[in-house]
């Protein structure tokens, strides 16, 4: 078989777009849109088949499957970042796990060989592929990544105003008498609430596990959560200082003068936050090409590697020679696959845990 396909034709051909069809002289539609938009369909079918109603029942099969990856990503790797903030971006981040997944795994099945393959090496099929082996793909998702990140870090920052908790960690603390308490290792991550390691009622409540009693004489008590009571800041006025202040906030102030210090105290913090920023800036831009690059570049290197071990094969002469560089080219190839699935999940898996870490620094400017 491997042989059949690299005298099919080149071997790396597998790995760039091909056009399917193309519309005047604007459009053109190739195979890897055609697999970013089948990942997209897939994730639809997917979950509104299994999850299409709010049973309490005991999942089994393929929701149980879903479900045990839903859960962990969510307290897991989302919460311990994103804190109490974590249900308001687990849609968005589960949506960007799964998508990148079930795009890597689709591009690990091999249709153009098989049916290059059926054919006996007369149709080379160009129809499949691997959707996040298109750097324009992988570049789409970290420039949402980018803009989805930053967005809120600026709602938060208007939010934060008008509630009248800017400035104070809203409602959770950074150096709280709870802290220990919140780093303990509890039963299903840190899901639990301070001080009740086994209290499994608040893992439904990020909110309230977060909240603590620190500085209580600034807070008002909602419920059973403490929230700070400071100065709140109309909408309107807070939506148009939502900006500059996210900005402001952007880069540390290592000089930052006490309160009541003459205005004269800021130069050196404000030259030296002018410098940090600038800095910060450029590591803002180079987070989604990193994000951009190390996606793409893992995706195609599994197929290259296999491109050039199926391409040893026509190379030799005699068919001893084919036979003795067949087998082992064979298993190797195997073996990268099984490779590739694991890269297929953990290439996932590290772009969403990166990108819950940069909307975490978003959403706590004052950190």
């Amino acid at each position: 078989m491997l042989q059949l396909l690299a005298n099919a034709a080149d071997p790396t051909s597998h790995v760039l777009p091909h056009e399917l069809f193309h519309i005047g002289h604007w459009f053109s539609f190739n195979n890897q849109m055609l697999m970013t938009l089948l990942s997209a369909v897939l994730m639809v079918v997917v979950f509104r088949t299994l999850f299409k109603d709010a049973s309490g029942a005991v999942p089994t099969g393929a929701r149980n499957f879903f479900e045990s990856i839903l859960e962990f990503l969510r307290i897991e790797v989302f919460r311990p970042a994103l804190k109490e903030h974590t249900d308001r971006f687990v849609p968005f981040l589960w949506t960007l796990f799964f998508f990148i997944l079930f795009a890597n795994l689709l591009g690990q099945i091999p249709v153009d060989e098989f049916v290059t393959l059926a054919s006996g090496g007369q149709i080379e099929s160009h129809v499949w592929g691997t959707a996040t082996g298109s750097i324009l793909t992988t570049g789409a998702l970290a420039l949402i990544a980018f803009f989805f990140v930053h967005a809120n870090g600026i709602r938060q920052v208007a939010n934060d105003l008008i509630k009248g908790t800017y400035g104070h960690h809203g409602g959770h603390e950074e150096h709280s008498s709870h802290e220990a308490a919140h780093d303990l290792e509890h039963p299903r991550g840190e899901g639990l609430p301070a001080d009740v390691p086994a209290d499994v009622r608040a893992l439904g409540n990020p909110t309230a596990h977060y909240a603590d009693d620190e500085h209580v004489k600034h807070h008002q008590k909602i419920g059973n959560v403490h929230v700070y009571a400071g100065q709140r800041i109309p909408p309107n006025i807070a939506w148009i200082s939502a900006f500059p202040l996210y900005i402001w906030n952007f880069a540390p102030h290592p000089f930052r003068p006490a309160p009541g210090a003459p205005w004269t105290a800021w130069i050196g913090d404000i030259f030296m936050w002018g410098f940090l920023l600038i800095l910060e800036l450029i590591g803002a831009l180079i987070k989604p090409f990193a994000l951009t690059v190390r996606l793409f570049a893992n995706m195609i290197s599994g197929h290259i590697v296999l491109a050039s071990l199926i391409i040893l094969i026509p190379v030799t002469a005699g068919p001893l020679l084919h036979f003795g560089i067949g087998i082992p080219v064979t298993l190797l190839s195997l073996m990268i696959r099984l490779l590739e699935v694991f890269v297929a999940f953990l290439q996932a898996y590290i772009f969403t845990f990166l990108t819950t870490l940069f909307i975490a620094s978003a959403v706590a400017p004052e950190h």
